[in-house]
């Protein structure tokens, strides 16, 4: 996997799940639980330590390769013209502990999406989407980075606490570059697509080009980020 950088001529993120610093810096590894950080970034309830950062790894901000969006996609309504009128930037992030900060501020999919009994709001909203992308680049075929592109995708109906796994460890190996070529990555989106009493869910990674080489080794990378249980994925290929 590319190791990532995270002040330029010292350490690095070479943890295979991605975004990882050293747990003295006070920010969580992804092998921590995200609720042992409150909202505003800090450590709660004694879950993890904060001490003076090791010299090895320089205090904070540790910026990330990309600045990246989390945009989310609302249910239609009557005044919808178009798909960019049910779409909005919720925030962005171009450090660690920014996407920290944010990302424990944005609900799982299983808070929000459909569990077979009922279909929650987020705030005063129906979500049945987020996607996260590279800055500068819209989450929609018609994007320029994305119209000659295509993307993986995997439609199943996943046990709500793997959906909730799978979609970060997702969004780590995007962030924190374990997913190779990372260059090559546009975003990526889970997707609610239940329909009437049957759940279902849509879990996509998008890329700039249609290349074979690129495709399988995008595919292969992704597994190794989602671990063994990804092995019950069926993912399909589809162009832009």
């Amino acid at each position: 996997a590319t190791s990532v950088a995270l002040v330029e001529g010292e350490a690095q993120m070479a943890n295979p799940k991605g975004l990882s610093v050293e747990p003295t810096s006070g920010l969580p590894t992804v092998g921590q639980s995200p609720s042992g950080v409150d909202p505003a970034g800090e450590p709660a309830n004694g879950a993890i330590e904060s001490s003076a950062a090791p010299a090895s790894v320089p205090a904070g901000p540790h910026f990330l390769e990309s600045e990246w969006v989390m945009w989310e996609h609302r249910a239609p309504d009557k005044n919808s013209k178009s798909y960019e009128d049910n779409m909005a930037k919720l925030c962005e992030f171009a450090t660690i502990e920014d996407f920290w900060r944010l990302w424990n501020n944005i609900p799982k999919p299983s808070a929000i999406f459909y569990d077979g009994r009922t279909k929650k709001k987020f705030k005063d909203r129906t979500v049945e989407s987020f996607s996260l992308f590279k800055k500068g680049v819209k989450p929609e075929w018609e994007d320029a980075a994305n119209r000659t592109g295509a993307e993986w995708f995997c439609r199943k109906t996943f046990p709500m606490p793997q959906l909730d796994s799978f979609w970060q460890d997702l969004v780590l190996g995007m962030v924190g570059e374990t997913i190779d070529p990372a260059d090559e990555i546009c975003g990526a989106r889970v997707v609610d697509k239940s329909s009437g009493t049957r759940c279902m869910y849509r879990l996509e990674l998008w890329f700039r080009k249609k290349d074979e080489t690129i495709a399988k080794e995008l595919l292969e990378r992704m597994n190794g980020q989602l671990g063994k249980a990804s092995s019950s994925c069926k993912w399909e290929f589809r162009p832009h």
